[in-house]
Parts: structure tokens; C-alpha cells; sequence
């Protein structure tokens, strides 16, 4: 069956890496500081209430991605160090910092940004991925491999689970796996 994968057809950032936590992180919002956004803080509906802050002068970290990558429009921010893919559509501008990374997929890429969130934070991918990669972390080159069938979610305006895994004539069984339909 035909699939669409993130490989070249996304821009990835990594979150901040301050080169000194203790020296710059601090837990409440201070004149001239920003909120930034830990891996912990990530949920796939919601992002938890900041509880890290840091100077707003980026130039001071050892790294940063692009600022003009934070300000998209949209992204997905995503966990880095985790078993499971949990990604969150930021529509807001969001830092975060190393332990959570981003990917802004191209504005032709098939399917939506808030869709592909839904999508690779689902029990299908994360069954995939855990199938495939079974890693403690989400990294890049094994996001950009996983495979996306577009054509199910063309036009979509949510992502509906179900009706995906049904187009794919897979059924979930109750211990949590997939299976082909027969």
C-alpha cells in the first residue's frame, strides 16, 4: 500500500541545551526570562503549565536551533526521551528544552500538522514504533521512517483511529497488538 514518510519532506529543531541547568533554569517567571517546555510537560492534548524559565537571551546557551524554527505558524513538539511517541500541536511559539525536540512538516506534505500529531501520538504508531524501533528515544531518523498513509487523512480535520486501522484492514486485539484482517 502506498505511504508518504517525514524524510525530507520536514524541518526538525532540537530543544534548547543551556550548558548549565543549574545556572539557568529557574521555576518561576522572572523580568527578562521566557517559559520553556520540558519533555515532562508534554501531553498529546495539552502542554502542562510551564515550571522552567529561562533568560530570553538565546545567545547565552550552547544550543539553539533557529529562532524563525520556534515562531512557526505551527509545529509538533514531541518527547525525546520516552518509549512512546507523544507529539503536541503547538500553534503558540513555544521553547522547549532538550529533553523535547520539534518537526514542522512542509506545507506540502499530504496531511495537516494538528492530523500528523494526532496520528504518530496514536496507539497504531506507537505499536509501530515500539514494533520496529523499541527504543527509550524518539529520535529523528527513526520518526522520518515511519510509514504514513496519507490518502486515509487527506483533508482530515482530526484524526479518527478507528477509521484508520480500518481502511488498513487491521483490527486491534485486546492484548494491544495489530493484526491483519482476514
Amino acid at each position: 500500500m502506498p505511504y508518504v514518510r517525514l524524510a525530507e519532506q520536514a524541518t526538525w529543531g532540537l530543544g534548547i541545551v543551556t550548558g548549565n541547568n543549574e545556572k539557568f533554569i529557574v521555576s518561576s517567571d522572572r523580568e527578562g526570562y521566557m517559559p520553556v517546555f520540558k519533555g515532562t510537560d508534554i501531553t498529546p492534548n495539552e502542554l502542562k503549565k510551564p515550571s522552567s524559565y529561562i533568560p530570553s537571551d538565546l545567545s547565552q546557551y550552547q544550543q539553539v536551533a533557529p529562532l524563525k524554527l520556534y515562531q512557526a505558524k505551527e509545529k509538533l513538539i514531541y518527547k525525546f526521551i520516552s518509549s512512546r511517541l507523544c507529539f503536541y500541536y503547538d500553534t503558540e511559539q513555544r521553547f522547549v528544552l532538550n529533553s523535547a525536540n520539534f518537526v514542522i512538516p512542509d506545507p506540502d506534505f499530504p496531511v495537516s500538522t494538528k492530523v500528523l500529531g494526532e496520528l504518530l501520538s496514536s496507539d497504531f504508531m506507537n505499536w509501530m514504533f515500539s514494533s520496529i524501533f523499541n527504543t527509550f528515544k524518539i529520535l529523528r531518523g527513526d520518526l522520518e521512517e515511519l510509514p504514513i498513509y496519507s490518502q486515509f487523512l487527506a483533508g482530515s480535520s482530526y484524526f479518527n483511529e478507528e477509521q484508520y486501522i480500518e481502511n488498513l484492514n487491521i483490527k486491534k486485539e485486546q492484548n494491544g497488538t495489530y493484526r491483519i484482517k482476514r
